[in-house]
């Protein structure tokens, strides 16, 4: 306690020693402008003193290296006065001027001093960075630009506007699109140099696709494989599939029972692959290829929609696709209830890039994903990537009956669309397939009578003739037990799969005419029904007219040769009846005539 007291009562003293200077205003910091300055190889550097002197004698500047001179009598063109009082400009700055530099303002025995540091920089007249690659559907993307030390730069993306950027060069993108892709100009501020440099900076998305095909080696092996480009997902499994075929190969790393192997380098690189050790004309056609994924979310590690495409393989290198004739095939037939909903579908053997839908009226329909309940239409089927393309709509109206055209652009090509027709029919709960149905006398018929909108079972089915004669009937009628020996249900059919089918032996004339089908459809409170036109077949009696007139035709020519023949006949028979009957007197003198006048000529020659 004592001894703290006695330090409490001691005060500290911090000793001072005095400094002497020959000129106190040497002392001064910051008296030269700019205090510190970088400057690019080849530019200039302005320096001054902050303070002047009223009555000025000199200014005296001392480089670096030590050489001093007055400003008003430089050495060289490289020195030159620049301002009022002292101060200067240095040209075509080289890295021997780096370094410190005095400048020394005397007015009698008053003089100031201030002195400049000068860094020199190297000269950038250009940058040059290798490309940028980003990948599609990115958020929140930093994107450095530059590696200089710039103070600023100003940053033009394709089809925007421009923006400045303080300090590093680099910018953030809320969400990386293709939209982003091509040349970016890009303007730095640099230290030490007033002009801008100019660079590019291409910059290229990259989206996560499969990588597929397949290729033959000489020992007739076939090699399929699904790679998966640009992504950061992982693969689960990997399988293929012929689309002819239910059944598919689980192909693993390393793994193969003789005949099917996996095929490339590893799940851990994104490869997916198959060989078939002995392919055959029976692996030719379309293969879809399954990829399996998963992902980081956060900080959980989730299973993803797997990845799907087709393999299309031929005879031959590339495949052909040809615009398909729609007077080639007869379309399909959709019958869809009115007011109901109805999907309209076509498929490819190829992956699609994107297809369309042409209604009977002109109107056209890209389908689009299913977002909310109150959409008019939506995308309907497994995926573009495996050819699926079709499309819903919410209400069907009778204006959405007849004949609608699918159009499909493939991903592999480009060039004409693949296109497919589509018979629409808007009908009731019962409709006929076919309205009307050409028949011949003692020939076979089948009347035809389904649900719409897919297959729903019916309570009963009926027919009613055009002579109003009306038939129950259903699939235990048969052919052995016929009605009226010539009515029985169609095989193969079922009310509980929505059929209402009649077939007929050996029509007669009292079968053409109207028939009229009718069921109950189940969930259905009122009877449904729809007509059947029954007619004799236009083109077989054009057929039996064509056969009737050519065998008019032949004969007549026939009859025409008789009567030639029986001419030609009678025309000989005269002609001999005429030479071989009894002459009459005068033909006797005629005959002796010739013969006396023949004698003379040839008793005259032989007197010759």
């Amino acid at each position: 306690m004592l001894l703290t007291g006695l330090l409490k009562n001691v005060k500290c003293q911090i000793p001072v020693f005095p400094i002497a200077l020959e000129n106190k205003l040497v002392a001064q910091n910051g008296l030269g402008w700019p205090s510190a300055i970088q400057v690019a190889k080849g530019n200039e550097v302005l320096m001054k003193l902050r303070l002047s002197l009223e009555n000025q004698n000199t200014c005296t500047v001392t480089d670096p290296r030590g050489l001093k001179f007055d400003i008003s009598s430089p050495p060289s063109s490289k020195y030159q006065k620049w301002n009022d009082g002292c101060s200067i400009r240095v040209r075509n700055i080289t890295f021997e001027d780096e370094g410190r530099w005095r400048l020394t303002a005397s007015e009698g025995s008053k003089s100031i001093t201030g002195w400049i540091e000068v860094t020199v920089l190297e000269k950038t007249s250009t940058y040059t960075a290798p490309p940028i690659s980003l990948q599609d559907g990115e958020t929140q993307t930093k994107v450095d630009l530059s590696s200089l030390d710039n103070a600023y730069c100003v940053v033009a993306k394709p089809f925007s506007e421009s923006s400045l950027i303080p300090g590093k060069c680099s910018v953030t993108l809320d969400r990386t699109t293709r939209a982003v892709q091509g040349n970016w100009q890009i303007y730095l501020g640099l230290p030490g140099t007033v002009s801008e440099v100019q660079a590019k900076r291409h910059v290229t998305v990259q989206t996560e696709h499969l990588d597929v095909g397949y290729v033959r080696d000489a020992s007739n092996r076939l090699h399929l494989y699904c790679n998966i480009l640009h992504t950061t997902k992982n693969i689960t499994f990997c399988r293929f599939q012929k689309t002819s075929n239910p059944y598919g190969y689980n192909v693993i790393d390393g793994l193969s029972d003789g005949s099917h192997s996996y095929y490339g380098k590893g799940f851990d690189l994104k490869q997916c692959g198959m060989t078939i050790e002995k392919s055959t004309s029976e692996d030719y056609g379309t293969w879809r290829c399954s990829v399996g994924v998963q992902m980081f979310v956060g900080t959980q590690i989730q299973q993803q929609t797997p990845m799907q495409a087709l393999i299309s393989v031929t005879h031959t290198s590339t495949s052909t696709f040809l615009r398909k004739k729609t007077n080639e095939v007869r379309p399909r037939t959709i019958f869809v209830q009115e007011d109901s909903s109805f999907t309209i579908t076509c498929n490819s053997a190829t992956s699609l890039s994107y297809c369309w839908f042409q209604h009977p009226n002109g109107t056209q329909y890209t389908p689009v994903k299913l977002v909310s309940e109150e959409q008019l239409f939506w995308y309907t089927g497994e995926s573009l990537v495996v050819g699926h393309c079709g499309i819903t709509f919410a209400h069907a109206s009778i204006e959405d009956d007849g004949k609608w055209l699918c159009s499909m652009g493939p991903r592999s090509r480009l060039g004409v669309e693949m296109t497919d027709t589509v018979q629409v029919r808007v009908t009731g709960p019962l409709a006929a397939n076919q309205k009307n149905v050409p028949v011949r006398i003692g020939g076979n018929a089948t009347l035809y009578c389904h649900t719409a909108n897919g297959r729903r079972p019916l309570k009963y089915c009926r027919f009613l003739s055009p002579k109003f004669v009306g038939m129950n009937i259903d699939s235990s009628v048969t052919p052995e037990n016929a009605i009226l020996n010539r009515y029985y249900f169609t095989p193969e059919r079922e009310l509980n799969f929505g059929d209402c089918s009649l077939s007929i032996l050996s029509v007669e004339e009292d079968d053409i005419g109207s028939w009229t089908c009718a069921a109950v459809v189940d969930n259905e409170i009122l009877e449904s029904r729809d007509t059947i036109l029954v007619s004799i077949d236009d083109q077989r009696r054009n057929y039996q007219f064509q056969a009737s007139i050519i065998g008019m035709s032949v004969g007549l020519s026939g009859l025409v040769i008789v009567l030639i023949g029986i001419i030609a006949y009678k025309r000989t028979w005269i002609q001999y009846f005429y030479c071989t009957r009894k002459p009459t007197v005068s033909d006797e003198y005629s005959l002796q005539r010739r013969t006396a006048t023949l004698s003379s000529i040839q008793s005259g020659s032989s007197n010759e």
